[in-house]
């Protein structure tokens, strides 16, 4: 029980940051090689137009959703200002 830890510090927050975003790079490169072990052709995937207009779509909904989350925080902040 002397090993725990109730607040860690931001060395500890950093490495654990670091270390997520290494495995989320090592996930994708294990897809990706995957990917062309089985033969699927990614260029040719993404080339599609529907595909072109899913990621367009996504987009524009993730900038809406963006928006949406400064206007809550713009208004978080004011209600705490005052």
């Amino acid at each position: 029980m002397k090993n725990i830890q109730i607040n860690p510090n931001k060395n500890d927050l950093n490495a654990i940051g670091k270390k997520g975003f290494i495995e989320i790079i090592v996930v994708i490169i294990v897809a990706l090689v995957l990917l062309n072990l089985l033969g699927i052709d990614l260029k040719a995937i993404l080339a599609k137009e529907s595909v072109k207009q899913f990621f367009a779509y996504v987009k524009d909904m993730m900038i809406l959703v963006w928006n949406d989350l400064k206007l809550i925080v713009d208004f978080i902040k004011n209600l705490a200002n005052n």
